[in-house]
């Protein structure tokens, strides 16, 4: 016979025969609460800075997560936030994106920077990420944007904050209790 031999498998449900092995399908290796939601994602996060920032240091006040205006929300309940400090519910690759809107406040050359830091040992954090903008006039404005991809294997020590620098002039960095005039996000995109 030179035909094609097709059949199907009907079942409810694939258990793995030894726990924590896995299942392998197709070369694909299956672990428990492995595979993606319909999305493809497991979760996504959204927290505003709800007031203006024009001091240099780490971010460490007025953060609110994006789920109080019109239609706005969060997928999952992944990140916790505490005096600027944002920590990871589950393991996990993890997206970080910052954007940031910046603004002079006066005339007169102006420039900063925000960035990405990250630990992971609940204490000594790095730089992992980081942009740099500037201006000349009144109320120049600019969206910098950064972003890292995160492998938390422990949600006890792997955390991560943002920081802003202000390096000439008076720029700042816009805040809003509304609209995202500067976040962060957070992407839970794969386990680890």
């Amino acid at each position: 016979y030179n035909g094609d031999i097709m059949s199907s498998l009907n079942v409810n449900t694939i258990n793995e025969y030894t726990g924590a092995n896995g299942v392998t399908i197709d070369g694909v290796l299956i672990k428990d609460g492995a595979i993606p939601s319909v999305t493809g994602l497991k979760g996504i996060s959204i927290f505003r800075i709800t007031a203006n920032v024009a001091s240099s240091g780490d971010i460490t006040s007025n953060w609110s997560e994006a789920d109080d205006t019109e239609n706005e929300a969060n997928y999952g309940s992944l990140i916790t936030e505490s005096s600027g400090i944002f920590s990871f519910v589950e393991t996990g690759f993890y997206l970080v994106h910052f954007t940031a809107g910046f603004q002079m406040a006066s005339s007169g050359n102006a420039a900063a920077s925000i960035s990405i830091k990250a630990t992971d040992d609940n204490s000594t954090y790095s730089t992992i990420s980081s942009a740099a903008f500037g201006g000349t006039t009144d109320y120049n404005g600019a969206s910098p944007k950064c972003e890292a991809l995160l492998d938390v294997t422990n949600v006890s020590n792997d955390k991560v904050k943002f920081n802003y620098n202000e390096d000439l002039g008076s720029p700042r960095i816009q805040g809003s209790a509304s609209a995202n005039k500067s976040w962060v996000t957070f992407m839970k995109v794969s386990e680890t």
